[in-house]
Order: structure tokens, then C-alpha cells, then sequence
């Protein structure tokens, strides 16, 4: 049996923890084909066999103005989705129920998760869910889903449905009626499309002809995407705009949002199917929902959410978990770094073992002997502190926590001309910046996205870089006040010329959610799903790059770079040995440190070389990232900054550097 179930909702109404809920830990994430918009998709077992859920991205609309909306509807429209599950807002009834009467003309079979009920009771409302039945004709089931409550009932629904879709209520009609002269346009396109698209295939279980009416009249961006499926639909509209143009047909009313007509945009009301249908939402939820004056104590949570947003306590707490969080994350790494050599030290030794059988400088030698370190290196340093930083973000995001974090930043951000929620890529990044650029996803734009995956790539150091830098000055006496202050000055100045060149919107448009407890399981389950695509797409890579980058240290051949010596160090002050680690961050960054601890270095050429590296090439992983979000040109504008800002370093700093 194939059943395919679609969680569908706005963002922050508790999606996800339904979605771990339904499928456990067995979820996986990944790019919908042809997007770099990430989808969760998971299975439940029961007595009717398997059924597929898929967690959309969250959307206040169908409207394709993003591309996690444009998603959103694709899925509903092309992967066969045979019942959605709309989780909805208790306390934001009302906005919920705008997606919900979308959805509804979708006429697909349908159950409304109502979440948060215990917070919508807190509000003082009381909500009557047989009368929100009865007024759209589909199951309302009330959860609170961050304990658990409801989902039995929602998992009974759902294997009712997939046994027998019949067995769920039918609508007699439409919810959502619209005025007279809307339903008149919506008829005759209706009627047409129905002439002209025949009823094969099951084209129309996807697509009815009511819902592709008025996707036509709102003007959507998916248009073109239905176009690509019915070429049909591309000649009606033609046919339509030349006989509203010629006369030969006109509408009882005037409407902005129709396709085919050709008048001005800013001499007609916007969008009148959008507005009646808000209408629509604001009158069943007053017939639905009962206020109540609230006696007793404030709860602590709402006192605690009245904390969090003063800005005069709001912040200092914030800035208080921000600091906790990374200082959990070293101590994780710190743990890790003593804890994980032992764990690996059997594997380790065999294969030392295994080396010493061959003979001393044959290239299966060389090669055998690299494995430790490129194997270690990922477990001890990277995984980590993947791991702390995943469940910490897990922990901020189910609590609440993480949009006022970002929020907080805004101001600070806003200098940089990039959006506040950059806080939780640039998080990632210190830990690892593969991962970094792939939270970039979560940024409003393309715009701001490529900023942040600028910096990322150039003069943000991962924890890898960070810690062997930090040896490497230790080491040499290099000055590390230095090496962190052209960071900082090379970061400044590069997301103010970046942004300014690609115009990013730095305007911050963000949802606060509740103040909640979060779940451990649905933590745990979404700090695991973020993991897995770390060990499929990143820890293969680095582990590859390491060896890789062993093996030619190994072998001698970068020691060609050596007879650079005149020229490096006219210009950059650096041997060209010392010029052999820049050029190896294009491999592996963290690994270039290691060229420098084995050379005899001063602590002056020490601290140019540790700052040319630290602000140098992206290495392989995140280059192969930046070239799959946004393209080889943008990778290679990146390489061109990046090589010029290394340069230019190790130029001024030679310059204005004593002699030591």
C-alpha cells in the first residue's frame, strides 16, 4: 500500500515535533529535487503497512513569494499526497486558518492538527473544536504535542484514512465561498479548464479545476510551474488576455491578480480572492472561540516570556545562554579531544601496524600511515562539536530561544547589512563551516545567503583551525592578538563590501514563538536527523581531504613551493615553505596549520603565515557546498576574494610588523 501524508503548516506551530512524533528517529532530511529547500520525510508502521509522511518547510500561504512556499506547493501538487495533516496555531487561530481554507481547495482529504491548545487556554480562549468541524467539514483534533497529548487520536486518523480514505467526512461544499462577482470569474475559468484539460492520469485528484482557477486569478509565481505540466493552461490564458483586450469578454468586477488581464496593477484593489479569504478566517474563528477572563497567578512561563522580551532583561539573559552554549560546546570538545584517541587507539594501532609491513617510503606506506590522522581529526575535533552545537540548537530552537537570540543580534548584524537569524550559520561555522553554509537555507534571501557563505568561506575559522592555530602560536611565541585582529578587520570589511555589491536586505521579519519546555525525544530526534546529513555528506569528504592532504606532505611533492623563497619573502615576509600551508587551505584549512609545525619559524613569520591561512581559500568541502547552493561562478568570485584578501595580508602585515 502507498500512502503519502503531508504535514502542512505555518512556521513555528510545532510541525516537527509531530513529525518525530509520528516517525521517530528513522526521519531523513533532504533537498527536494531541484531546490536547495530542505524537506523531512519518514515513515509509520502499522497495521494498514507502511505510510510516508513528509514535514514540509513551514508557509503562511500557498502563495509562491519564497522559495520554501513554492515547495510547499509542489509537493502537495506533485508527489501524490493522499491526506494532509494542516498543524495549526491555537493561540493564532485566525492567521492558521488562512492556509487552512487554502488547502481546503486543494480538495485533498484533510485533518486539522489544532497545537498548543494548553497555551491558547492560557490566553484566556476556549475553543470549540466540534463547531470548527462543522464549519469546515474536515476532523479537528486538539494536541499539545511537546507532551505527547492528542497524537494518539491524530495516528488513529490518519491509519483510518489510509485504510479507507472514504471513511473520512465529506465535504458537501466548499468552505470558502467567495463574493458573487469572484465566484462568477472563478466559474467560467473552472469551466473552461475542465473542457480543456481531459480527466486522465489523475490529474485532477492533484489539481482540481476549482483550485487551478483561482491560482490563476491570484497571479501566482507557481503559474509557470503548472504551465510546464498543462501547456492548456498557457494557451487559455493567452486566448483569455487577447479577448479581455479586444472587449469580447469582461468581468462584473475588476480584479488585480487575474493573469489574463491586461490593466494596470496599481489602479485595482490587491488580490480580493486574499482579502475575503482572511475575512473568511477572522469570522469562523470569532463563531469558534470563547474568551475568558484569567484568574489565579501568572504562569511562570508567561512571566518568563515577559523577561525575555524587555530588551533591559530580555538581552543580558540571552547574551547569559549565548555564552553558556559555546562555553558547553568546548568543554564537549575539550572532553572529546582526551576521550575519543582512547576510544580509537585499537583501530589506530592497527594500522600502524599494517604500515610497518611495507616498505619505509613506498607511496602504500605513505598512504596507510595518513589514515590515522585523517580519521582522527573528523572524530575528535569536528563530530563533537557538530553534535554539542546541533543539540544546543535543538534545545534554543524548541524552547523558543533561538529567534529572540536572533532578534537580539539584529542590531549588530544590521551594520553588516545581513539578517539577524546569520547568528545560527556563523554558530555552525566555528564549529565547522560545511555545515554553516548549509543553515544558510534559513536566511530570507539568495542575497544574504551568499554573504554569509562569503564569510564563512574566507575569514571565518572553523574549531579545527582555531585550536591548531593556537598550537602553532604556542609553538613558534606567533602573536595571536594579531592573527584574531586581521579576523575581525577582514570580516567587517568584507560583509559591508559583499553586501553592498550583491544588495542584500538586511530587513529581519521574524515570528516569536512561546516560551516553551522542549522535548528531549524531539530534540534528541532532530539534532540526530541534522547528523546523519553531517556523516553522509561532510565527515566523508573531510576524512577523504585529510588523508589526501597527509599523503602530499608526506610525499614532498608541495616542497616545490620552496624555491619561492626570493618572492615570498620580498612580499609576504614567509619562506616559500612557509607558502606551502596557504596554498594547502585549499585543500583542508585545518590541516595547513600542521605544514607550519613542522618548519623552524620565527614568531614573526609565524604570525604572517598563521594569518595568510586563517584568511585564505575555502577548502574542498565548502567549495563543493558553495558550488552546489549557488553555482561554480559564485564559487569562483569567492576563490578570486579569497586569494586577493590572502595576498593582501601577507603584504600590509609585512609592512607594518617590526622585525623580531
Amino acid at each position: 500500500m502507498q500512502f503519502t501524508v503531508a504535514l502542512v503548516g505555518q512556521p513555528n506551530v510545532g510541525k516537527s515535533v509531530i513529525m518525530n512524533l509520528l516517525t521517530g528517529a528513522g526521519a531523513v532530511v533532504s533537498n527536494y529535487p531541484g531546490t536547495t529547500v530542505e524537506i523531512t520525510q519518514g515513515y509509520m508502521e502499522g497495521p494498514s503497512g507502511r505510510i510516508t509522511v513528509i514535514d514540509t518547510p513551514g508557509t503562511y500561504s500557498l502563495h509562491s513569494d519564497t522559495e520554501e512556499q513554492r515547495v510547499a506547493q509542489r509537493v502537495l501538487l506533485e508527489a501524490g499526497v493522499d491526506l494532509i495533516v494542516n498543524v495549526a496555531d491555537a493561540r493564532n487561530l485566525s492567521r492558521n486558518l488562512y492556509l487552512t481554507l487554502q488547502l481546503l481547495d486543494l480538495d485533498i482529504p484533510m485533518v486539522l492538527a489544532l497545537n498548543q491548545m494548553d497555551m491558547a487556554r492560557e490566553a484566556g480562549m476556549i475553543i470549540d473544536t466540534t463547531a470548527l468541524e462543522e464549519k469546515l467539514q474536515i476532523p479537528v483534533t486538539p494536541m499539545i504535542a511537546s507532551k505527547g497529548e492528542g497524537l494518539e487520536e491524530l495516528e488513529k486518523l490518519i491509519w483510518k484514512a489510509a485504510g479507507s480514505p472514504e471513511t473520512l467526512p465529506a465535504r458537501a461544499t466548499s468552505p470558502m465561498r467567495f463574493s458573487p462577482e469572484i465566484e462568477r470569474v472563478i466559474g467560467m475559468l473552472q469551466g473552461q479548464i475542465e473542457q480543456i484539460i481531459p480527466e486522465e492520469e489523475g490529474k485532477h485528484r492533484l489539481h482540481p479545476s476549482r483550485a487551478l482557477a483561482i491560482h490563476l486569478m491570484e497571479h501566482d509565481a507557481l503559474d509557470e510551474d503548472l504551465f510546464s505540466i498543462y501547456p492548456e493552461l498557457a494557451h487559455l490564458v493567452e486566448d483569455l488576455q487577447e479577448k479581455v483586450a479586444s472587449k469580447r469578454f469582461q468581468c462584473a468586477g475588476c480584479f488585480r491578480g487575474c493573469w489574463f488581464c491586461p490593466a494596470a496593477d496599481d489602479s485595482h484593489p490587491v488580490l480580493p480572492t486574499c482579502l475575503e479569504r482572511t475575512r473568511q478566517a477572522q469570522a469562523i474563528t470569532t463563531a469558534v472561540v470563547r474568551r475568558c477572563r484569567l484568574e489565579g497567578p501568572v504562569s511562570t512561563r508567561v512571566r518568563l516570556e515577559r523577561l525575555l522580551d524587555n530588551p533591559s532583561t530580555g538581552i543580558p539573559i540571552l547574551a547569559l545562554v549565548a555564552y553558556l552554549a559555546v562555553r558547553l560546546t568546548l568543554e564537549i570538545l575539550e572532553f572529546a579531544e582526551e576521550f575519543v584517541p582512547v576510544i580509537l587507539e585499537p583501530v589506530v594501532g592497527f594500522i600502524a601496524g599494517l604500515a610497518g609491513s611495507f616498505r619505509q617510503g613506498s607511496l602504500a606506506e605513505i598512504i596507510i600511515t595518513a589514515i590515522p590522522e585523517g580519521v582522527l581529526l573528523p572524530f575528535e575535533v569536528v563530530m563533537p562539536t557538530m553534535l554539542s552545537i546541533y543539540l544546543i540548537m535543538a534545545l534554543l530552537e524548541d524552547s523558543g530561544l533561538m529567534p529572540r537570540i536572533a532578534v537580539m543580534m539584529d542590531r549588530i548584524m544590521s551594520f553588516l547589512k545581513i539578517p539577524g537569524q546569520s547568528i545560527i550559520p556563523f554558530l555552525l561555522g566555528f564549529g565547522c563551516r560545511a555545515p554553516g553554509v548549509l543553515a544558510t537555507r534559513t536566511l530570507p534571501n539568495r542575497e544574504s545567503r551568499i554573504v554569509v557563505s562569503t564569510l564563512l568561506a574566507i575569514p571565518i575559522p572553523c574549531a579545527a583551525t582555531l585550536g591548531i592555530i593556537t598550537g602553532v602560536a604556542r609553538a613558534f611565541g606567533a602573536d595571536l592578538r594579531v592573527i584574531y585582529g586581521a579576523i575581525a578587520v577582514v570580516f567587517l570589511l568584507l560583509a559591508r563590501l559583499v553586501a553592498r555589491y550583491l544588495q542584500a536586505d538586511s530587513e529581519l521579519v521574524m515570528e516569536i514563538p512561546p516560551v516553551r519546555l522542549p522535548s528531549a525525544r524531539a530534540v534528541a530526534g532532530k539534532a540526530w536527523m541534522r547528523m546523519e546529513s553531517f556523516f553522509k555528506q561532510v565527515l566523508p569528504v573531510l576524512m577523504i581531504t585529510g588523508i589526501g592532504v597527509r599523503v602530499l606532505l608526506n610525499t614532498g611533492i608541495l616542497s616545490v613551493l620552496s624555491r619561492l623563497d626570493p618572492i615570498s619573502t620580498g612580499l609576504f615576509g614567509i619562506t616559500g615553505q612557509s607558502l606551502v600551508s596557504v596554498a594547502v587551505t585549499v585543500v583542508q584549512r585545518y590541516a595547513a596549520p600542521m605544514v607550519l609545525l613542522n618548519l623552524p619559524l620565527g614568531a614573526r613569520e609565524a604570525t604572517i603565515a598563521a594569518s595568510m591561512i586563517s584568511l585564505s581559500l575555502p577548502c574542498i568541502p565548502v567549495s563543493y557546498l558553495i558550488a552546489r547552493e549557488f553555482g561554480w561562478k559564485t564559487l569562483a568570485a569567492i576563490y578570486g576574494l579569497a586569494l586577493g584578501i590572502t595576498l593582501s595580508t601577507g603584504f600590509v602585515l609585512n609592512l607594518i610588523l617590526p622585525a623580531m
